[in-house]
């Protein structure tokens, strides 16, 4: 049994986060130690200017002793010097609790409040917040301000879900799961001012990580929320009347770490609600502290969560591995932002904009699927062969144009982009954005393209003077070229209604970033020419690189995704030899050594043979979209489900009225088992990852009743056959160790089933509660164990097996 630490062990722990938030513990004007009272003796007392602010509860950073649990004791001491506020702590988890706010129930925080926010939320308290429900939002709610700011039924359902989980529920974590090109700027205007309006917010942080985007979001915000001053931190920050002015302050996530400025110009309240715009890559490593810093209510916004929990089993993970699960946890969208894996607050994915009944509202790829020679054989298994010094080298795909340049390769696919791009309504090529290996190779099919159609193309990346200007002239209309060429930049929140073509001209192997890519393309826009407007009904999206076949053939979707590792420097050797084929030879002299080096630091040798068309088809992308666009299982089978109950009156009333023996009855002849994806109470088990009944899938995707967790259902197994047979402590805790095992770890189940429980009982687990000896002594064992096998919950399990 670990030893029991003692109350000063969380002492020096909260010395530390007092330091931490500006508090100077050694001056007794700001905070007093062991002050005794009426009604006890308080830990800490924390002082504003004018009296006691905050009593602060030290409680032992032991396992099973909550400092939640200190509550009323807290209150007692708090009641006595009229402090306002309690925080309960063990040094490792902190509650804050406005006490005297009978709305308000105590909620963890991360960092404990400076004494400027201790002092700014008793001024706030002055004039208590109003709900969210009382500001109405409409599809009008910002026309105010522009006419064309119409909200969609979806946002209005996206803020009333937040709206429902901050009033009703008393949540401060949000994810919206939203794709591309469905309006997550202007939804963010509304959600500003919404906080702003009921006073639920006096000050809002917007995180992006590109200034660009910084920029690009100012435009809709100058408009939507002027009378709030919006700035941009970046600039603001040199004039500090401007940005103390400001309501609304957009920052990037570089600006903020700069010196650690965060800490050094915001205390860890001074901002009230935090938006983190791709918000799946702002929530790790570096980024991570300066999101964690700020104590406000959070959103996350993202076309294309993490899940990095995603088919894990988390109790087993946890005893083998508790540093592998730690790492997963961290960089899990949905964990960071309080939901359930898979489940956000509030999901619109691609389908969903493709089949709502008053859209469509966004557009889908018709797919070329052009191959050279060499693409088809750098896709190949053994790779594209090439001689180098006389020995056979191999290069696959996502070596092209990194470790070999190949010039004719380049030409044909600049050749192909013309001949097949959309042109729009004027006969005017159409705006495009072509993805590129690296720089050299971006300026390499500018210069080709250029060669071919004089004034066609543009570079547009980080390493290009004035790149965000030109990115915004080009996306504006403003600039002659159709076509920009980029490698990064321009691959998320780049927001050019008019794209009618995207090009892969580099490998992609993460389904993120080929749905941020292709979503470029998916925006609605429509065309004026002359008197007449045409609406874009989708782009081209022309594939040099196998990569649609790829996520929809090749890609395994069901296996957790891999946590970065932290790269290590480490030399490359660089082949800068002859080399020769059937076709062609290359090497590298001087100035192509100049030349091709200028843009990377290693050279390349240079392919001189020639290179063909190999194949090229086109695919029509259906209303259901590509495998990559509904990504789970869990996704497809929760729409079909909500279009059965809306098409079926039998099956709708059978929900209705929770006839469970009837829904079963109609899901077994209309819905399982049938194609595309073959549904089943196993797969739904396993994909859900909780051992229940068919009718608790039915009902948790209609919201007509929470739906449960594992850890629900296992406590309620282990409490229901405790209390049936009278268990004492210690055979309940076998019981929920053993009932905890088999749902977990589906060989233990069946040794379970078998009665192996010798097997079943030496394991680590069950040491620190006596092992098979404390079995033995188990009396009731026999009962115990043949009820738990009986339950719903393990047969469950069974049936997924």
């Amino acid at each position: 049994m670990p030893k029991r630490k003692p109350e000063a062990f969380s002492r020096v722990l909260i010395d530390d986060a007092l330091r931490e938030s500006g508090w100077d513990i050694l001056d007794d004007r700001e905070v007093e130690l062991e002050l005794s009272g009426t009604s006890g003796r308080a830990d800490y007392i924390l002082n504003g200017w004018s009296g006691p602010l905050c009593v602060l509860e030290a409680k032992p950073p032991n396992e099973n002793e909550d400092p939640y649990d200190a509550k009323e004791q807290a209150r007692g001491y708090a009641e006595n010097i009229n402090a306002p506020f309690i925080i309960l702590s063990n040094g490792v988890i902190h509650y804050f609790w406005d006490w005297q706010n009978s709305d308000q129930d105590a909620y963890r925080i991360e960092r404990l409040p400076s004494q400027k926010d201790l002092i700014r939320m008793t001024q706030k308290n002055l004039q208590p917040a109003k709900s969210l429900k009382t500001d109405v939002v409409t599809q009008n709610y910002l026309a105010t301000f522009d006419s064309s700011l119409q909200l969609r039924n979806y946002q209005i359902r996206a803020l009333d879900a937040i709206e429902k989980g901050f009033d009703k529920e008393g949540r401060r974590k949000f994810l919206l799961e939203m794709a591309t090109g469905t309006g997550k700027t202007l939804l963010c205007a509304a959600l500003i001012r919404r906080f702003l309006q009921t006073r639920n917010a006096e000050r809002v942080l917007f995180i992006v990580d590109r200034i660009e985007l910084a920029k690009q979001t100012l435009e809709t915000f100058d408009i939507a929320l002027r009378d709030y001053k919006p700035v941009i931190y970046k600039t603001a920050r040199k004039k500090p009347m401007e940005l103390m002015g400001s309501s609304v302050v957009i920052a990037t996530i570089q600006s903020l770490q700069v010196d650690r400025r965060y800490r050094e110009e915001f205390t860890p309240y001074y901002f009230d609600l935090i938006i983190n715009d791709e918000a799946h890559r702002s929530i790790y490593g570096n980024s991570r502290e300066v999101v964690q810093y700020f104590q406000g209510t959070r959103v996350g916004l993202t076309a294309t969560p993490k899940a990095y929990l995603k088919n894990i089993d988390v109790t087993k993970l946890s005893a083998e591995d508790p540093k592998a699960l730690e790492a997963r946890e961290l960089r899990d969208t949905y964990h960071y932002f309080g939901c359930e894996p898979g489940k956000p607050t509030f999901r619109y994915d691609i389908l969903d904009a493709m089949k709502d009944p008053e859209g469509p509202y966004l557009v889908l790829p018709k797919i070329y699927d052009i191959r050279s020679e060499i693409t088809t054989q750098a896709l190949a298994e053994n790779g594209w062969i090439v001689k180098i010094d006389e020995q056979d080298e191999s290069y696959k795909v996502n070596q092209l144009e990194k470790e070999i340049f190949i010039p004719e390769r380049n030409r044909l696919i600049c050749e192909q982009i013309l001949k097949n791009g959309l042109r729009d309504p004027e006969d005017n090529f159409g705006k495009t954005i072509v993805f590129a290996v690296n720089q050299r190779h971006a300026t390499e099919l500018t210069k080709i393209l250029n060669s071919l159609k004089p004034g066609i193309a543009i570079t547009i990346t980080s390493r290009i003077k004035d790149a965000s200007t030109i990115a915004k002239e080009f996306r504006d209309g403003k600039r002659k070229e159709r076509i920009a060429i980029s490698v990064d930049m321009l691959s998320t929140g780049y927001n050019c209604l008019d794209i009618l073509n995207i090009v892969l001209a580099r490998p992609i192997f993460s389904p993120t970033e080929y749905i941020q890519i292709k979503g470029r393309g998916t925006r609605l826009h429509t065309f004026r020419a002359g008197k007449k407007e045409y609406r874009k009904a989708f782009f081209n999206l022309l594939d040099f690189c196998g990569v649609a076949e790829y996520f929809e053939e090749k890609y395994d979707y069901s296996i957790p995704l891999t946590v970065p590792k932290i790269a290590k420097k480490s030399e490359k050797t660089v082949k800068t030899q002859k080399v020769s084929g059937k076709s062609g030879s290359a090497s590298l002299n001087e100035d192509e050594r100049t030349s091709a080096g200028s843009f990377d630091k290693a050279p390349v040798p240079i392919w001189t043979g020639r290179d063909v068309i190999d194949t090229s088809e086109i695919k029509i992308v259906g209303p259901n979209g590509e495998k990559v666009d509904v990504m789970t299982f869990r996704g497809s089978y929760e729409r079909d489900l909500k279009k059965l109950y809306k098409q079926d009156m039998k099956f709708k009333k059978a929900v209705d009225s929770e006839d469970d023996d009837q829904l079963v009855t109609i899901l077994s002849e209309k819905f399982f088992n049938r194609p595309e994806m073959y549904y089943t109470p196993a797969k739904l088990i396993k994909s859900y990852g909780i051992p229940a009944p068919v009718s608790t899938f039915v009902y948790g995707p209609l919201d007509i009743r929470p739906m449960p967790t594992k850890a629900n259902i296992i406590e309620d197994t282990v409490q229901s056959i405790a209390a049936r047979y009278n268990l004492r402590y210690q055979e309940q805790r076998i019981l929920n160790a053993l009932t905890q095992l088999v749902a977990e770890d589906r060989v233990a189940c069946r040794q379970f089933f078998e009665s192996n429980l010798r097997e079943i009982f030496e394991r680590p687990q069950f040491a620190p509660l006596g092992g098979v000896d404390a079995i033995i002594s188990f009396e009731s064992r026999e009962k115990v164990f043949e009820a738990l096998r009986e339950t719903p919950l393990v047969q469950q399990i069974q049936l997924a097996d």
